[in-house]
């Protein structure tokens, strides 16, 4: 038998064996783009966070009175009456920040708390920073905890 073209069903098996590769490739570039937002927003979430303790370096004056503050909601935003004004300021910048980079806060379990404690270490007295930062989707590995040690003199 002397054949010179395809069968319906080769052609068939053919389509199916390409459409799987294809739907294949669909699936690798869509878990792609997940993993790369992901990574914008918890990149975006540690540059705030870095601003933060930097900003936070240079006011050591005011810095045990930023201790468990909430930034996830910009209008709530009190400081203690008689502080500096540049306490709000600075908290309100940040969490406008925020807001804008990944988005406002949507449930009670995401956190966009700051943290500072003084406390001694080699004889040394140190103010521990600790910010943390939750994402949109509220989830362990969308959260980023930065924490930094800085002399108090």
């Amino acid at each position: 038998m002397n054949k010179k073209a395809f069968t319906l069903v080769e052609v068939l098996v053919a389509v199916g064996v390409i459409a799987i590769g294809f739907a294949g490739v669909y699936a690798l570039v869509s878990a792609s783009n997940n993993l790369m937002y992901e990574t914008f927003e918890k990149e975006k979430l540690n540059y705030e966070a870095s601003n933060i303790v930097e900003s936070l370096h240079h006011d050591k004056a005011n810095i045990l009175s930023y201790h468990n503050k909430d930034i996830s909601n910009c209008t709530a935003i009190k400081v203690t009456p008689g502080k500096n004004e540049n306490q709000l300021k600075n908290l309100k910048k940040w969490c406008e920040k925020i807001a804008g980079e990944v988005g406002a806060k949507n449930t009670t379990r995401e956190k966009r708390l700051i943290k500072v404690q003084k406390k001694q270490a080699n004889g040394k007295e140190l103010y521990v920073i600790t910010v943390e930062l939750s994402g949109k989707k509220n989830d362990k590995n969308k959260t980023i905890y930065l924490k930094r040690a800085i002399n108090v003199d």
